[in-house]
C-alpha cells in the first residue's frame, strides 16, 4: 500500500507539464526514423509514445543532429533524449540516465564497404560523430572521418571518400538490405557498450524518477519485449 501510494504521488509530481518534449534524431533505423511523409517511427518512437501515455502527457518530438543532441538537452530545447543512446561513461558526466531498457545491442558494430576483402586498419572509416563507434575508433587509432548521420557514412563509401562505414550492426544490416544494396557488411566487431537508456538534465531528478518507474512497469508487464519484437524480429531481446 505504501509503495503504491508513493508511486501515485511520484507520477503526479509537482505541477507536471501537459507536454513532454523528447529530443531524437530521425536517421537511426530501426530505433527511430522518418517515413516518406516525415513522420517518426521505430522502436524508440513507440517507447516514447508509451511513456507519454502512461504519464498522461502529450509527446512533442524534436529532431536534431546526433552530434549536438546532448547540447540541446542541456540548453532546454527538450526534456529528455530517446534515440538508441548508450549510457556511456563520458555521456554520464554530462547528463543523468534512466535505468537501461534495452541491452548492449548498440555495441555490435558493422563495417560496410564495396567489397568483402577490406581491412578496417588499411582504409579511412566514415562514422557518425557523437556515437560510441566514433569514440572507440578514434581512441584506438583508426583513420576516421566524422559525418553527421549514419546514412552519410554509407554515402561516403559510395562516393569513395571512405573505404568503409562503421555503425550499429542492426542499423547497417537494415540499410544494406533496403537502401544500399551495392554495399555489403565486410566484418563485424563487438565494441565496448552500455545499455540503451534515456538521458535527462542533471537537475531534473523528478522527471527521471517518474520515467524510471514507468520503465520498470513496462519491463515487468512485457511491453518493452512486445515493442522490441516488432522492430527487432530477429532478436526480440531486452
Amino acid at each position: 500500500m505504501i509503495r503504491a501510494l508513493a508511486f501515485a504521488l511520484l507520477i503526479a509530481g509537482p505541477a507536471q507539464a501537459e507536454t513532454l518534449r523528447i529530443g531524437t534524431e530521425a536517421g537511426f533505423a530501426p530505433y527511430i526514423m522518418a517515413d516518406k511523409a516525415g513522420n517518426l517511427m521505430g522502436f524508440d518512437k513507440d517507447m516514447g509514445d508509451e511513456i507519454c501515455a502512461r504519464l498522461s502527457v502529450d509527446c512533442n518530438w524534436v529532431t536534431t543532429e546526433w552530434s549536438g543532441i546532448i547540447d540541446g538537452l542541456l540548453s532546454d530545447q527538450y526534456d529528455m533524449i530517446i534515440g538508441g543512446m548508450a549510457a556511456s561513461a563520458p555521456r554520464a558526466m554530462l547528463v543523468d540516465f534512466s535505468q537501461g531498457y534495452l541491452g548492449d545491442n548498440n555495441g555490435q558494430a558493422a563495417f560496410v564497404g564495396m567489397r568483402d576483402d577490406i581491412d578496417p586498419a588499411d582504409v579511412r572509416i566514415a562514422v557518425q560523430a557523437g556515437t560510441i563507434y566514433a569514440d572507440h575508433l578514434t581512441a584506438t587509432g583508426y583513420d576516421v572521418v566524422l559525418v553527421s548521420a549514419g546514412r552519410d557514412a554509407l554515402e561516403a563509401v559510395r562516393s569513395g571518400a571512405a573505404g568503409l562505414a562503421c555503425g550499429s550492426l542492426t542499423y547497417m544490416d537494415r540499410m544494406v538490405l533496403t537502401q544500399f544494396r551495392d554495399l555489403q557488411v565486410v566484418t563485424t566487431d563487438d565494441f565496448p557498450a552500455d545499455p540503451t537508456a534515456i538521458a535527462f538534465r542533471p537537475d531534473d531528478d523528478t522527471l527521471r524518477a517518474q520515467v524510471d518507474l514507468i520503465l520498470t512497469g513496462m519491463l515487468s508487464d512485457g511491453t518493452i519485449n512486445d515493442i522490441a519484437a516488432v522492430w527487432f524480429p530477429a532478436q526480440g531481446d531486452t
